[in-house]
């Protein structure tokens, strides 16, 4: 027995003449996961297809192809076999691998890495031979492993900025990040590369192809430059490069991480979604959530409005993390999304709608929040709800709401679209009639999500993620806007409990949305003279022309 009480076997092989003293191991699940073989001597390596000095063979079963019929007597005869062909005195012969392991895999001995963006590729495909361009690089730190990314370089007098990398990572300094310079180049003498294991090794390898004044990796004494990031490309493929991280007195390698075979992630019609414009009312649980996922679904334009910071308390929901505590939500929030895509324009307003403001103040942001083309109340705040209706209802804008019932029993979707749905409020109106319908809820309703309103909403992370998935489908129907929408009715009930109206769990119950509020009753503007004699009257007063 091993220390882990598996049964295990020792077994010597004789092959050519020599004895292999060998641990036969039945792990706990055998035989539904492989047995394992390893020399008794943990300091010995015997073939090629081992896992390291006294590490396991890999033989003809394992994990990725092993059955419950393999016995431990075929793993030894399989072992006997590789020994035989790999040390056979006479025909030597390598046995060949059947290895097929992922990136992932090929990685996790890698502690520094260099992200190739396709943009960046693309840069270097172009670069002349035999030419040093400066690089502007930002480097991640993270427990386990160094990540370097390149931001911008220079190439004929002309500065070049790398645009699909999102500007989270070079515009400010991330936690645990720093600012870096750089340099690449590209030679057919880099083909036949040596061993790199000191800074004279690159050095010497360097100057193989270009003029030692060309380059330079002595630092300035003065620099708070971590480290230097050199890019060597070999001919004219982009992929082909080798990289170094060059600090003050060593060097180290990068595993290059070239960009994956270009395969489409995301609907072809979410294209539309990078010219429409989001307005966020609310950055807590729920709308942190939305914005992020909105953002992951090439959604490019935001204005985000929330006056709240965020406090160790929200942790426990909200889609940021305790290195955002302190910090105003809105404000956060345009960091997580600055980490997360490229070319964003984020507007943010530190500001309490249908709060204390001033007037002045409040009409800015309305009118900022009335020029966008969906706007997502996600507060839960009536105050705030009857405030944006006004604004989505006077602008013709899309406005979408939702809240998560306390309890964490269910919640509410619900969007008013201009032509295609009754105005807000009488969407919402239409809502509370069938909620009247309906025998009281087991919990009471949170006035708010934010405890000044009332008491804290009691849901779990889960709880709000599923209500927040929902109305963030809500609102990309809305925008992408089809003629055939994935939700015929303007409002849902979406169950998490097996309580209230809800037969089970993800029970949805639609709201059917009829009656008055499709069309407005405007108010008689008088004839046509009238107006006439109106609107001359107003152009007199603005300065006369016709």
């Amino acid at each position: 027995m091993d220390g882990e009480f598996a049964v295990q076997v020792d077994i010597d092989l004789r092959v050519h003449g020599k004895v292999y003293s060998a641990t036969l191991t039945y792990p706990e699940f055998f035989p539904h996961t492989p047995g394992f073989v390893f020399p008794r001597d943990r300091s010995e390596i015997w073939s090629q297809h081992q896992y390291g000095a006294g590490g396991a063979l890999c033989l003809e079963w394992r994990a990725d192809n092993w059955n419950t019929s393999v016995t431990g007597a075929d793993l030894i005869r399989s072992t006997y076999k590789l020994l035989h062909t790999e040390h056979n005195p006479e025909v030597p012969a390598s046995v060949q691998s059947a290895h097929s392991v992922t990136r992932g895999q090929e990685l996790r001995s890698k502690n520094h890495r260099f992200v190739v963006t396709p943009e960046l590729r693309a840069f270097f495909a172009q670069l002349p031979a035999d030419t040093v361009v400066p690089l502007k690089t930002n480097n991640l730190l993270h427990s386990s492993t160094t990540v370097a990314f390149v931001s911008g370089a220079e190439l004929n007098g002309a500065s070049i900025k790398i645009t699909d990398l999102p500007s989270g990572l070079s515009s400010y300094t991330p936690l645990f990040a720093w600012k870096g310079v750089g340099m690449a180049l590209r030679s057919e003498i880099f083909e036949k590369i040596g061993p790199i294991a000191s800074k004279d090794d690159l050095i010497r390898e360097i100057g193989r192809a270009v003029p030692a004044d060309a380059f330079s990796l002595n630092r300035d004494p003065g620099s708070t430059t971590f480290q230097d990031t050199i890019v060597l490309l070999k001919g004219e493929s982009a992929t082909s490069l080798r990289a170094f991280g060059v600090s003050e007195d060593s060097v180290h390698e990068y595993a290059v991480i070239l960009p994956e075979t270009a395969t489409r992630r995301l609907p072809v019609e979410y294209e539309s979604l990078q010219q429409t414009k989001f307005a966020i009312i609310g950055l807590g649980s729920i709308g942190s959530k939305i914005t992020v996922s909105l953002a992951r679904a090439g959604v490019c334009n935001f204005v985000l409005v929330d006056d709240d910071v965020l406090s160790a308390e929200n942790i426990c929901r909200n889609e940021l993390s305790w290195a955002s505590v302190g910090v105003h939500k809105a404000e956060a929030v345009r960091e997580a999304l600055n980490l997360i895509a490229p070319n964003l324009s984020i507007e943010v307003h530190l500001h309490r709608v249908a709060g204390q403001e001033s007037s002045i103040a409040a009409a800015k942001r309305l009118n900022e929040i009335g020029g966008c083309d969906v706007i997502v109340d996600a507060t839960a705040n009536p105050k705030v709800f009857v405030t944006l209706a006004a604004v989505a209802k006077a602008k013709g804008r899309t406005l979408c709401w939702g809240e998560v019932y306390a309890g964490g029993i269910g919640g509410l979707i619900a969007r008013a679209r201009p032509g295609r749905d009754p105005n807000p409020l009488a969407v919402r109106d239409s809502i509370n009639r069938y909620l009247e319908t309906l025998p009281p809820a087991p919990f009471k309703e949170a006035a708010g999500y934010d405890v000044e309103d009332g008491q804290p909403l009691v849901a779990d992370d889960a709880d709000i993620t599923h209500i927040a998935s929902a109305l963030t489908r809500l609102a990309l129907d809305s925008a992408l806007n089809p003629e055939h929408s994935n939700f015929p009715y303007s409002a849902y009930l979406i169950g998490l409990r097996g309580i209230w109206v809800f037969e089970q769990p993800f029970d949805t119950r639609p709201i059917s949305v009829e009656g008055e509020g499709w069309t407005e009753n405007c108010q008689d503007l008088g004839s046509d003279d009238d107006r006439l004699a109106a609107a001359t009257a107003l152009i007199g007063m603005i300065g006369g022309g016709k």
